[in-house]
């Protein structure tokens, strides 16, 4: 039960991590390349989704957590547009 639980906690700070990394480096980009990262990991976490939905090995925390994050993204990925379309007409 504890190895389990430690590789639980391992993953979601490594993913927490991972995301924060992420969104720290894409502030130097231009609205349009972070809207362009988004949506490929939008893409990816979807195809992955896919995958583990195929195969009942996996558990469904694993599907849980790629749904957060992608609804987490989704709310960046459209502040990030809306400011490009307002940006443009400028």
């Amino acid at each position: 039960m504890m190895p389990r639980l430690l590789t639980f906690g391992l993953i979601v700070v490594a993913s927490t991590a991972g995301i924060a990394f992420l969104i720290w480096s894409m502030r130097r980009l231009s609205l349009r390349a972070q809207f362009v990262v988004l949506l490929g990991l939008g893409i990816l976490i979807g195809f992955i989704f896919m995958t583990i939905v195929q195969v009942p090995g996996f558990p469904p925390w694993v599907g849980i957590s790629l749904i957060i994050v992608v609804f987490i993204a989704s709310l960046f990925g459209v502040r990030i547009f809306v400011r490009s379309l307002a940006l443009d007409r400028d």
